[in-house]
């Protein structure tokens, strides 16, 4: 799996090639489908919709020069799989819900990038040993130092000592997304600064 996920990422993406496709589906299935999940709610149409931009994207044997590409196209297939299922069933929803979800593509964007940092700082997250992972989850969650303090029996300042670690440790495993969180603070600043 290590070695089609190396050749995926950095070789033309051909839908055509069975075995291309599997490993794509099985790597951004789980994605794709949490993805439509936050917009729809609903578990069951959820992934039907998913496995929907799968077929049509295996029918129409797309290529797509990078994973870029075709990470874009998945998730545009879907937004307007999901627009055209609530415009079809004439699902009842909110307005102003839509409003947020479905704004623009900035908007579409921000919640990819959002997805999938959160996945990769969880994975690295849960890398890290017992006592940091657990300070790292606890304070996620909003747990105070007292708090930890408590539930994990340790000194606040051996917990702010593993959390310091725990941060240099995170630091240089996200490195190579470093370019993606200055693409998301930009959106963030195009968005709610101007």
């Amino acid at each position: 799996m290590v070695v089609e996920k190396i050749q995926i990422e950095t070789s033309e993406i051909d839908l055509k090639d069975a075995q291309i496709f599997k490993a794509i589906f099985n790597m951004f299935y789980p994605r794709a489908y949490a993805f439509t999940l936050k917009l729809l709610r609903d578990e069951v149409v959820s992934a039907d919709i998913t496995q929907e931009a799968f077929l049509y994207m295996w029918e129409k044997a797309y290529r797509f020069p990078d994973l870029i590409s075709f990470k874009s196209y998945l998730y545009s297939c879907l937004k307007n799989k999901t627009l055209n299922y609530i415009r079809d069933h004439r699902v009842e929803r909110n307005m102003k819900e839509l409003e947020d979800v479905f704004v623009d593509d900035v908007s579409i964007d921000h919640l990819v990038i959002e997805h999938e940092l959160k996945a990769r700082i969880l994975e690295e997250i849960n890398k890290l040993s017992d006592v940091k992972r657990e300070i790292m989850l606890l304070r996620m969650k909003g747990y105070s130092y007292d708090e930890i303090s408590e539930e994990l029996s340790l000194s606040i300042n051996t917990i702010k000592t593993h959390k310091k670690q725990a941060y240099k440790d995170l630091k240089i495993h996200l490195s190579d997304y470093k370019q993606c969180l200055l693409v998301l603070v930009s959106l963030f600043v195009a968005c709610f600064c101007n």
